[in-house]
């Protein structure tokens, strides 16, 4: 015990020693929420340097990996000032003032600073320094393994803890102080990823990048580049290429999903090809450009299909990404063909700078996707006006979309150049759950916004509904009518009444007219018996009795369902009306009850609703009440 505390210790003063910032970073930042957590946020918010102690811990989630690559980059203590200084100008130029209402495109950007900076970890000790390709592939392996072990030992360890914590609460009755007892999960979080995880993973980062020298694969590392990657690779490629000449022959747009599918089929192929380094061997050193060709390939078919989606839609920060990754592919493919000694340094040095190009300056994700949003909102409003409900709904829900989008990401003052009227008469109100002119946590704007314009707010959903509505696919929808809302079911005869039901996902259309609360159903005695013995199972053309899992009865009822849809359609023909969807749509009760008598049993149906699709006619759901009587 004594020896491993003894290496534990000489472990963390030598980690301390290399890695002195991102050691402090780290335990400042744990400080503060531990801190945080121990008083309770509620509490903590009340004292005047709540708000400054905040933002220094999340400035602290930057400083790990700035000090970081900065240590990799070089030892002289130089770079230690120029940490802060980036620190100090981060904190001043892009954090808010008030963190708790920060929106989540800030959250965004930080992360991918932060992702930006672990990349170029990567290639920090030989930015400057000459390597091969093996030995670098070697120092990446090393610094990954020792994020993902990391990751599993601290998992494993929190899991260990709070194992430990329950058995003493169940076996012993031991449990925290009330102060504390809803803040052991956090606590123990804290302390495990804030203090262990970062110190672990540093002390197994190598203390000579420069001198690693490439390894033959272990059996698992070659099983898993050789029978796992590979094959996976090939299966990704098979398919995107078959779905690349469904799309020639078939003269199809592509669909959104392909992008993404593209992106993760290149990722993996980079992976794939990285893992190959010490497996190339002279006879088969000739097919090492064939993922490169493969990924070419794929970049083209992307093109395609984000420049389709920002040419209909306008360009998003989501759009702007994949481009850029687009871009980036292709590039980085031709330089891996072309180049017969390229250098994997590029592929940790290019994606890095690609991330601050895009997080900052003009050509910004955040600048280029506003000013693209814009324009698509100007000419949209400049050809649809005057708006209605009326208008088109797929225009309706673009504009509704682009409103939302730019007041979601980019505040107010955004919309300022297309409706400067509207936003200037604004006047924000809260945001209250019942108030239902709120648009998500944002605000009632977007609605407010398209009110004035003419119409309601329309999303995504309700878009989707409108373009099957204008499809003529609406479900048909048969209620039965009560006269005065209510009236007294005759029950003489009868022993037992039960409830039943049926639905059929197959055929449902899923479309929702405004909320529908139809009449109350017939008033029951109180002295009836509710409690039966009898099972129903339903279908489209059956209900079947059963008592004690025997069958009673088998009620064939699809004759029953047609008459009932000839009686609707008779009606709504002679009425002269509409078809619109989940229309207020009834019969009278007599028309929707079903009567059955054989020697075992009577009994008496009463539907209370129906439901159908126009096109096909099936069945979508049924339910409602029955009388039983057992001879």
């Amino acid at each position: 015990m004594l020896y491993f505390l003894d290496n534990l210790s000489v472990n963390f003063l030598n980690t301390l020693k290399r890695f002195p910032m991102v050691s402090l970073s780290a335990y400042l930042m744990t400080l503060i929420l531990l801190i945080f957590s121990i008083t309770g946020h509620g509490l903590m918010e009340k004292y005047p340097n709540y708000d400054l102690a905040n933002k220094i811990a999340f400035l602290m989630t930057l400083a790990m990996p700035l000090f970081f690559v900065l240590k990799l980059s070089s030892k002289k203590q130089f770079m230690t000032l120029i940490g802060m200084a980036l620190l100090v100008g981060y904190y001043f130029l892009f954090i808010p003032d008030n963190l708790e209402n920060a929106n989540s495109a800030f959250f965004q950007r930080h992360f991918l600073w932060i992702v930006a900076l672990m990349i170029f970890s990567i290639v920090a000790p030989f930015l400057f320094r000459p390597t091969n390709n093996e030995d670098f592939w070697e120092w990446t392996q090393q610094i990954v393994f020792a994020l993902l072990a990391t990751l599993l030992f601290s998992i494993v360890l929190f899991l260990g803890l709070e194992g430990a914590r329950y058995a003493l609460e169940k076996l012993f009755n031991i449990t925290a102080l009330p102060r504390f007892k809803h803040r052991v999960e956090e606590i123990f979080m804290l302390t495990i990823f804030g203090l262990f995880s970062i110190n672990y993973f540093l002390s197994q980062v190598p203390k000579n990048p420069l001198l690693i020298t490439s390894r033959p694969y272990s059996k698992i590392e070659n099983i898993f580049t050789k029978y796992i990657l590979t094959p996976l690779v090939i299966i990704y490629f098979l398919i995107l290429f078959a779905y690349t000449f469904k799309i020639i022959y078939l003269n199809q747009f592509p669909t959104g999903v392909l992008a993404w599918l593209v992106l993760i089929f290149s990722g993996l192929g980079i992976v794939t090809f990285l893992f190959w380094t010490p497996l190339w061997g002279e006879k088969i050193k000739k097919y090492k450009k064939l993922i490169w060709i493969a990924i070419l390939l794929q970049t083209f078919v992307l093109a395609i299909s984000i420049y389709m989606r920002i040419e209909q839609y306008g360009l998003t920060e989501n759009r702007y990404f994949i481009a850029l990754a687009g871009v980036w592919l292709f590039v980085t493919s031709l330089y891996f063909i072309v180049l017969k000694n390229a250098s994997y340094k590029w592929i940790f040095i290019t994606i890095p700078l690609l991330i601050v190009v895009s997080l900052s300056g003009p050509f910004s994700a955040r600048e280029l996707s506003k000013a693209s949003q814009v324009e698509k909102l100007q000419t949209l409003l400049g050809t649809s006006m005057p708006l209605s409900e009326e208008s088109n709904s797929t225009v309706k829900y673009q504009i509704s979309s682009k409103i939302e989008y730019l007041f979601r990401k980019h505040g107010i003052d955004s919309l300022m150049p297309v409706i400067p009227e509207i936003v200037a008469n604004y006047k924000p109100k809260n945001n209250k759950q019942n108030d239902c002119e709120a648009i998500s946590y944002d605000g009632s704007f977007p609605y407010y916004a398209t009110k004035k314009l003419g119409f309601n707010f329309i999303d995504k959903w309700q878009w989707e509904q409108n373009l099957r509505y204008e499809a003529k696919n609406i479900p048909i929808y048969i209620h039965s009518i009560y006269p005065n809302n209510t009236t007294t079911l005759n029950i003489k005869g009868y022993d037992w009444l039960q409830s039943f039901s049926f639905y059929n996902p197959a055929e449902e259309v899923n479309i929702r007219g405004p909320l529908y609360c139809p009449p109350m159903a017939e008033e029951i005695p109180d002295d009836f018996n509710n409690t039966t013995p009898f099972t129903l199972k339903t279908d489209n053309d059956y209900i079947h009795i059963e008592k004690e899992k025997k069958s009673i009865a088998k009620i064939k009822i699809d004759t029953f369902i047609s008459t009932v849809k000839e009686k609707w359609e008779e009606q709504y023909k002679n009425n002269d009306k509409t078809l619109t969807p989940f229309q207020e749509a009834g019969l009278k009760p007599k028309d929707l009850t079903l009567e059955y008598e054989d020697s075992e049993i009577k009994v008496k149906f009463f539907f209370q609703s129906l439901e159908f699709s126009q096109k096909k006619h099936k069945l979508i759901q049924y339910n409602g009440r029955v009388l039983i009587h057992e001879k």
